[in-house]
């Protein structure tokens, strides 16, 4: 069989570890099982797909986010500066919440091409969908009991959390299904589910700071102080309870009864959720910052703290999937510590820049790509295999390789040329 060889340091310990038959049992790990190990082979050349998917998705989310503004948000604005007033000021609470989202999603984080089309999902399908539906429906209640507002209540407290939850969570719900092989832990259903929101949370913001702009410039601040500052996470954190049913569903129950009960669980918490927080806001007049403080405010600490300690959790998973990889010479024991240990990420990302461009861009696919071996072979090492996902790692692991070969060609080019170029100078100075 012929060995794929990338040349650097560590050549001599992977070729060694493939080629050994058997394992120092004074390191204290055994053989690996078939089923837990990398094996042994030369995988197949990474396929360039066209990501089709991401493309249809972002594609009818701007449809929808250009209906939005047609139908929704240019008729409640006074005009063009109204508008962009209104946009720049809900980029506040989205710079909060994706700050928050890019944060729990460092240690092995999703594809930007798909957490755009989500968020634009979120922002045009959903928040397009959701309006159009609650508007009818709030209708039809002002003519069935004769009250405009307390059907506008109603409609706030029991129709839009059961609207926009289902339109949220509907995207992450084809996300999960088409990528299912790029899920392997609850945080990514949580990260996907949490963009759906701030795309939903960011157009919905523009429309209700349009409407408190044409009232003027105090209910302006009121509402963006209300909206923008002291709940930015409602959305992200209602629609996280679905992301979280779908990726236990995908990861760690096998029936098909058991999946669609977590999913209908959780869909109900994310509807739950919006529900006590609309109702709140609704019904409860000059108590509702008494209720904010008591209850929304220690929500959103522990609904942050248990995702913030999920995220930390990460490395240690990592580690231990990739165990494996180290024992068959795939992965040097250096590289899991430059994958699971900020520093040494930052420092691999910061030499990796001598390289040029493409060598930054093919560190980033090194560390992200290990990542997700680590992490799927430690959600196997748990749930057992799955063929799907090993034939997926399969692809990986080809790209990983050659990622680590390009960015040490180009390191390495960028490094002769650093020493031509300090030779040419000693030269210079000595002339």
């Amino acid at each position: 069989m012929d060995m794929i060889h990338w040349g650097g340091p560590g050549e001599d310990y992977r070729l060694s570890k493939i080629s050994s038959a058997s394992i120092n049992s004074a390191n204290g790990i055994a053989a690996p099982a078939p089923d837990d190990a990398a094996p042994v082979w030369q995988p197949p050349k990474a396929l360039r797909s066209f990501p089709l998917f991401e493309v249809v998705m972002t594609v009818t989310g701007v449809l929808g986010f250009i209906g939005l503004v047609v139908v929704m948000l240019y008729p409640a604005s006074s005009g063009v500066f109204s508008l962009v007033k209104t946009t720049l000021l809900s980029f506040v609470p989205l710079a909060i919440v994706a700050g928050f989202l890019l944060r729990i999603d460092r240690w092995d984080p999703e594809p930007w091409k798909t957490k755009g089309a989500l968020f634009l999902w979120g922002a045009g399908v959903a928040t397009l969908s959701s309006g159009i539906i609650n508007t009818a429906l709030q209708y039809n209640v002002t003519f069935s009991i004769g009250d405009a507002n307390r059907a506008s209540m109603l409609g706030a407290t029991f129709i839009a959390p059961l609207v926009e939850e289902t339109f949220k969570g509907l995207g992450v719900l084809i996300v999960v299904i088409v990528r299912r092989n790029r899920i392997n832990s609850v945080l990514d259903g949580v990260v996907y589910a949490g963009f759906s929101a701030a795309g939903f949370m960011f157009a919905e913001d523009i429309l209700y700071y349009l409407r408190s702009d044409n009232a003027g410039t105090t209910q302006l601040i009121l509402v963006f102080v209300l909206r923008g500052l002291l709940s930015p996470f409602i959305h992200a954190m209602a629609t996280s309870m679905t992301g979280i049913g779908l990726a236990l569903a995908l990861l760690k129950f096998k029936r098909g009864w058991s999946k669609a009960g977590i999913v209908l669980i959780f869909w109900f918490l994310a509807m739950l959720v919006h529900f006590v927080w609309n109702g709140a806001s609704a019904y409860l007049g000059r108590l509702f910052l008494l209720f904010y403080f008591i209850v929304e405010v220690p929500a959103f600490i522990v609904w942050m703290a248990l995702l913030a300690h999920a995220a930390r959790k990460e490395p240690e998973k990592i580690r231990v999937g990739l165990v494996p990889y180290v024992r068959t010479g795939w992965v040097l024991p250096g590289e899991v510590t430059m994958v699971t240990d900020r520093r040494s990420r930052k420092a691999a990302m910061k030499w990796s820049v001598q390289g040029g461009r493409d060598s930054k861009r093919a560190m980033r696919s090194f560390l992200s790509h290990l990542s997700s071996l680590g992490l799927d072979q430690h959600l196997m090492a748990k749930h057992g295999p799955d063929p799907a996902r090993i034939d997926h790692d399969r692809q990986i692991l080809s790209e990983t390789v050659e990622n680590r070969r390009e960015f040490l060609r180009l390191t390495s080019i960028a490094e002769q040329q650093q020493d031509v170029t300090n030779a040419v100078s000693a030269r210079a100075q000595i002339a």
